[in-house]
């Protein structure tokens, strides 16, 4: 290891401003080269970042020139942290990674972020085979809360779902004239409105509809494979929470399910089926009309659901699969840690 006394005293003291200078003055070289198709030279370029800095403004500048430095092989977008690039491949890992210079488009593999997904092109995009059935993942998270956004990204990263089929839906805000009591109830049964006008749209088949407080409990596997065994099974159902209430009447419907006879359930997780889409859609709708016409709690989208119960198609994992996480939540207006 080389002692202090043999590096340059220039070198180490380097300031932030002068490190961010030096980022950029290799960026720029390396977007000189790019321009004249000198790939080899721009990689060399960039390995000088080994040991300067990464910050957001690098991997936006450096990002677009992934497919160039690919070279004519496969992009593969993996959420497996052992992943090793096979001949022709660049392996993308997704998971919970900061900024490093394991994150510039130079690397094989390049480690990644889950939230930065959607900033780079993949040819193919792998998962575990048991998320096979379910057409798409609605994550349903507030502008302005991207802490929650890394949280359920990094928790569907850790059960290798299928980030190709996750889509955002932005979570609706108390609007000018909702009661105060109100606002939050009110936009919450807008914004799972919004997730299942989008999966009736694409006329899915299976969806699983998340809010972005939800986490996994330690046994991913054991979801898994029930997640499996019931799309399997072909249940005839219309709703089937994975995030379920600790409080309530439930029955057991076999060893996978209950039937759930629960006053309040819980909507952070759930998955539904097309025929539960042409149910709870319209009962959604007409319950944000009676809740701010009443206000009585019984309309609230973890509530008015609750009508379905005596079809024995609204279920709920025996094995529930998550809970909320304790954070900041926005509707109580406080940290809420409830495990439920």
């Amino acid at each position: 290891m080389i002692g202090l006394d043999k590096v340059s005293a220039d070198i180490v003291r380097r300031t932030e401003q002068q490190m961010i200078a030096e980022r950029d003055e290799v960026v720029e070289k390396a977007r000189h080269l790019m321009e004249q198709d000198k790939v080899a030279e721009a990689r060399e370029a960039l390995a000088a970042l080994e040991f300067g800095t990464v910050d957001e403004k690098t991997l936006q500048a450096t990002d677009p020139w992934l497919r160039a430095m690919a070279g004519g092989r496969t992009i593969v977008a993996s959420c497996d942290p052992t992943r090793r690039p096979g001949a022709g491949e660049v392996v993308i890992i997704y998971g919970n990674y900061p900024h490093t210079y394991e994150n510039v488009v130079v690397n094989n593999p390049i480690r990644r972020h889950v939230a930065d997904f959607w900033e780079l092109e993949h040819d193919i995009v792998e998962h575990d085979e048991r998320w096979a059935g379910v057409d798409r993942i609605f994550v349903i998270n507030l502008q302005g809360r991207p802490d929650r956004l890394d949280s359920v990204m990094r928790e569907l990263a850790q059960a290798a779902a299928p980030l190709d089929r996750v889509s955002l839906i932005r979570a609706s805000t108390p609007r000018p004239g909702d009661p105060d009591y109100l606002g939050g109830s009110l936009a919450c049964l807008r914004s799972h409105s919004a997730a299942l006008r989008s999966a009736l749209e694409m006329s899915a088949e299976h969806v699983l509809i998340l809010e972005d407080d939800f986490i996994f409990s330690s046994d991913v596997e054991q979801h898994l494979d029930d997640l499996r065994g019931f799309l399997d099974r072909g249940y005839d159902y219309w709703v089937c929470l994975v995030s379920s209430s600790k409080y309530g009447h439930v029955l057991p419907n076999d060893d996978l399910v209950n039937t759930t006879y629960q006053e309040c359930t819980n909507a952070g997780g759930y998955l539904i089926s097309r025929a539960g889409l042409s149910q709870v859609l319209p009962l959604f709708r007409d319950s944000h009309e009676r809740l701010g016409e009443t206000g009585e709690p019984r309309f609230a989208a973890d509530r008015c659901w609750a009508v379905l119960q005596p079809s024995g198609k609204f279920l709920a994992f025996r094995h529930k699969w998550g809970f909320q996480a304790a954070n900041f939540s926005d509707i109580e207006g406080e940290i809420t840690r409830t495990r439920d």
